[in-house]
This record gives structure tokens, C-alpha cells and sequence, in this order.
């Protein structure tokens, strides 16, 4: 498998409400959504609504293909930090890519603006995420970023008509790590 290429074409930042059109067209290709723990009937009012409100402890990036005649949602990460007073290290990570754009670079775009605001900006020494077992390439590009198993979610969500494993992957960034 070949190095992928770096677009150029590419803008990541942060989310804004207006972009709700473009991440529902994004979740609703079936090869995004099936990733997801998300159904594929979410309406556009819902993203409408959930972009109109974003949180406080969620951080949320779009990657957009921007040239001078296209303009385009085709990635998106977020980042929730753990609200828990004993969990405020720690942070949750989702993120899909248009597969129409896979290979680009645009996963590791993502994945490496959001890991410098976990560790640069936010303090946070623990990153989560899920992903299904068969997910090679995300696994792949997780693994890049120091991203390891910690264990498998048997049956953990019901997806095509059958029960499907997940993967815990986390990667920690805590001074014992770096000073031993």
C-alpha cells in the first residue's frame, strides 16, 4: 500500500453552525454511517440543531475541499472532554472521512489538528475512541498517531443486521510515560 498523498486543496477549521448541510450530506453516505454508532435517518434539522448549540467541552474541525469552483465537506472530527470531575483528562474522539477522498491524507489531517489541541492547548493526557474491528485503515491511521487496543467491545452495536465487535483504543500522554 502507497503513502498517501497530502491535498492541497484541503482547509481544516473548526466547525461552524452554517455547516450543517455539509456534515449531513457527509454522515449520510453508507459507508460513513455504518462506521458510526449513528442511524442513518438523522435528519438535517438535527444536525441544524446539534451545530447551533455545540458545547462547550466539545472541540469540532471540518476538513472542506476548497478550489475555486467546488466547495465541500469531506471530513470531520470531534472531540468531547470528560465532564467527570475524576475523567477531566481525558477526551473521546470520533471522526469520518468521505470515502470518495480516502487516501488523501485527510484523516491524518484531522487527527493531527485535534491531538494538538488535546495536548497543546487543552491539557488532556488520555484520547478515546471506538471503532469496529473490521475498520482496517482507521485502525491503521489510529495505530499512526500512538493509538492502541485496550480491549474488545463484544457485540457492541447492532450494524447491517447483525451484531458487530468494537475496539477501546486509547493513547496516553502523561509525564510517567515521557519521563521513564
Amino acid at each position: 500500500m502507497g503513502k498517501e498523498a497530502i491535498s492541497t486543496n484541503i482547509v481544516v477549521r473548526p466547525t461552524e453552525p452554517y455547516d450543517h448541510q455539509g456534515l449531513y450530506e457527509l454522515y449520510q453516505h453508507p459507508a460513513v454511517y455504518r462506521q458510526t454508532l449513528a442511524l442513518p435517518s438523522q435528519s438535517l434539522h438535527s444536525w441544524e440543531k446539534r451545530l447551533s448549540a455545540i458545547p462547550s467541552h466539545v472541540h469540532s474541525f471540518v476538513a472542506l475541499f476548497d478550489n475555486d469552483d467546488e466547495y465541500r465537506i469531506v471530513g470531520n472530527v470531534a472531540l468531547t472532554i470528560e465532564t467527570a470531575m475524576r475523567r477531566r483528562h481525558a477526551g473521546s474522539i470520533v471522526i469520518a472521512v468521505s470515502p470518495d477522498n480516502h487516501g488523501q491524507g485527510i484523516g491524518t489531517m484531522l487527527m493531527q489538528t485535534i491531538i494538538d489541541l488535546a495536548d497543546n492547548w487543552l491539557g488532556l493526557s488520555r484520547l478515546e475512541l471506538q471503532v469496529y474491528t473490521d475498520n482496517t485503515p482507521a485502525i491503521a491511521l489510529y495505530e499512526k498517531f500512538g493509538f492502541v487496543s485496550e480491549g474488545t467491545l463484544r457485540h457492541y452495536a447492532y450494524r447491517d443486521g447483525k451484531l458487530c465487535d468494537l475496539y477501546m483504543m486509547a493513547r496516553t500522554n502523561t509525564p510517567s510515560d515521557t519521563n521513564e
